[in-house]
């Protein structure tokens, strides 16, 4: 008995000091903080010009500088994906709330993934609605927006 408990104690202490330095060395490998590529704010103050703009043609002139051709946003009232059907939930978001306007935070960058908390109101209260918007960015375009609303 005494040296089966024996063993299983080594046995325990061999895999505990094993899984420490795997954890350790796993631990020293993993990078928290990505530096954001270049252009990215400007991509990201290109999207909420669009999303500002209330006109539809100069709108979607402006999609190839900013989105992926298979680019789609996803939110509360569905999934709306390519220029025509990005465009047309602009235009229905617009036409629903008059004279309101996006106005974005600084964009945080975390590993080909932006995330951006913005107010959207009228100028005398620009942060009466509150949200999050998280992208994914593939080639230097927003390929997707995933619009969280904080109420």
């Amino acid at each position: 008995m005494k040296k089966r408990l024996t063993q299983t104690l080594l046995v325990a202490a061999l895999l505990t000091s094993t899984h420490n330095v795997f954890a350790e060395n796993l631990t020293m490998n993993v990078t928290t903080t990505e530096v954001a590529p270049a252009g990215l704010q400007q991509l990201i103050d290109r999207h909420f010009a669009i999303w500002n703009n209330s006109d539809a043609v100069a709108r979607e002139k402006a999609f190839t500088a900013v989105y992926s051709t298979d680019f789609f946003v996803a939110d509360y009232a569905g999934l709306n994906q390519g220029a025509d059907r990005v465009n047309a939930a602009i235009s229905k978001v617009q036409s629903q709330h008059q004279g309101f306007s996006f106005t974005p935070a600084p964009v945080e960058w975390n590993h080909d993934i932006a995330r951006v908390t913005w107010g959207y109101g009228p100028k005398d209260n620009p942060y009466l609605v509150r949200g999050e918007d998280v992208f994914t960015v593939n080639a230097g375009r927003l390929s997707s927006a995933r619009v969280f609303l904080n109420k």
